[in-house]
């Protein structure tokens, strides 16, 4: 029920957003670095995070014993949404919405990660922040963090769903999924509207948080959401220390990317996100279902889900 809820509000607001956008000022204009050519409204993922957040007030079995989880997603989702919205129109200061980020991050982190040594938390929290900036950080193509996210969400809840204990992760995985296949459907190039950071940290700190939760049911799980987002965590990792190897600024922006300059050779994006989703579909859920049901140590297929992704960032650097 919550699925279907998200997926027809997600669908109605969308209907909806055009119009309110060009009125209120939500329009990306392109310029040097952009991917675009003309004017198009921006911000769309206020739509499918609202969304989220309305379809997670339907009761659900499988998450009534971990309200707190529901809590986290729905807070703190709504406050790094809304953040990520008013950065649209208006381009906040980096350090107010990285101290937003990070914020958000503490808060999400103790809270689930309850009676867990300081240390841990500490990290977590640094990786919960890096992972809502470098969902950020990947949104340059049309339908390309949307297809990343639509996978994650439908691989971890799909696997989660024959763990035992897990049908929590599987539901809230698949509350996001719902929510936005209606948007993906419409920012599919060529996008008539793009997500923004409004969609962007909203997926990034929710996955994030998902990661968090599915971990403390199961390792195993832990192991397949990072399998899962391998190919954008490798990217943006990458790029980050190649350039600060470099000299140069991590919040310079730019278009170094491995999937941007892969994007420049093939003069394709197209290309790119039936890439990115055969890629997921032929090398990362496989190694995602080795980590749960494989006779091996699911570390072994953390290693191997790597390969592909690295071997694109050396290809695209040669």
């Amino acid at each position: 029920m919550a699925v279907v809820l998200a997926f027809c509000t997600s669908w109605f607001l969308l209907l909806c957003f055009p119009q309110a956008a060009i009125r209120w000022g939500f329009v990306d204009r392109p310029y040097a670095r952009s991917a675009h050519l003309s004017p198009t409204p921006v911000g769309a993922g206020i739509c499918f995070a609202l969304a989220v957040i309305l379809a997670l007030f339907v009761p659900n079995t499988a998450t009534f014993e971990a309200p707190l989880v529901l809590w986290v997603l729905q807070g703190g989702g709504l406050l790094v949404a809304l953040v990520g919205l008013i950065d649209d129109r208006y381009a906040l200061p980096v350090w107010l919405r990285l101290f937003v980020y990070l914020a958000s991050s503490s808060v999400a982190v103790v809270a689930l990660l309850n009676a867990t040594p300081v240390l841990i938390i500490g990290l977590a929290i640094l990786a919960l922040g890096w992972t809502i900036n470098l969902v950020n950080f990947m949104d340059g193509l049309d339908g390309f963090v949307g297809t990343q996210a639509l996978s994650v969400c439908l691989g971890l809840g799909g696997i989660s769903f024959f763990v035992p204990g897990a049908l929590g992760v599987s539901h809230v995985a698949l509350v996001l999924a719902g929510a936005l296949i209606p948007f993906l459907w419409r920012n599919w190039p060529p996008a008539r509207f793009f997500m923004g950071d409004s969609g962007a940290v909203f997926i990034g700190f929710y996955l994030g948080c998902v990661g968090l939760y599915a971990a403390g049911q199961d390792n195993r799980l832990g192991a397949v959401w990072l399998i899962l987002m391998m190919p954008f965590i490798v990217d943006a990792t990458c790029t980050l220390l190649i350039r600060l190897a470099q000299g140069k600024s991590p919040v310079q922006g730019h278009s170094d990317h491995t999937y941007q300059r892969l994007k420049r050779a093939s003069d394709s994006v197209l290309v790119i996100n039936v890439g990115l989703l055969g890629l997921q579909v032929l090398w990362q859920i496989p190694m995602a279902i080795w980590a749960i049901f494989g006779s091996y140590s699911p570390v072994f297929a953390v290693i191997f889900a790597t390969i592909p992704s690295l071997v694109l960032v050396a290809y695209s650097r040669r």
